[in-house]
């Protein structure tokens, strides 16, 4: 859910196979191999990921906005999005991923595309 900006992620990289639509078990098993990646352990990864799960209607709710509301709405979440990773993460390692959420098609929120970050 880029996390935010919408822009899609490596964190949801493009699905294996050409294309076709992972499956829930499959982008859980993705994320959780990333944020253990960046150096989260197997309770803090779970927890960026119920995160992700919770930002991702409000995400989703954004479509039919207009791109200006899009984006001031997209802040927002963004910005609970942080904290909640701030609460749930210690300092250094809640920074590296809230950076690493923030860059360009690193996103939590699908596999690219319009949003606040671009």
């Amino acid at each position: 859910m880029l996390f935010i900006g919408s822009a899609g992620s490596t964190l949801y990289a493009q699905p294996p196979g050409g294309g076709q639509q992972m499956t829930p078990e499959q982008r859980t098993a993705m994320m959780k191999e990333r944020f253990k990646a960046m150096g989260c352990d197997d309770v803090q990864a779970d927890s960026l990921i119920a995160i992700s799960n919770d930002m991702r209607p409000k995400q989703m709710a954004l479509r039919d906005l207009d791109p200006e509301a899009r984006q001031a709405k997209m802040k927002e979440i963004t910005d609970e999005r942080n904290k909640r990773i701030e609460k749930a993460l210690p300092a250094e390692l809640a920074k590296k991923v809230i950076e690493a959420l923030s860059q360009p098609r690193m996103g939590m929120g699908g596999r690219g595309g319009g949003g606040g970050n671009q």
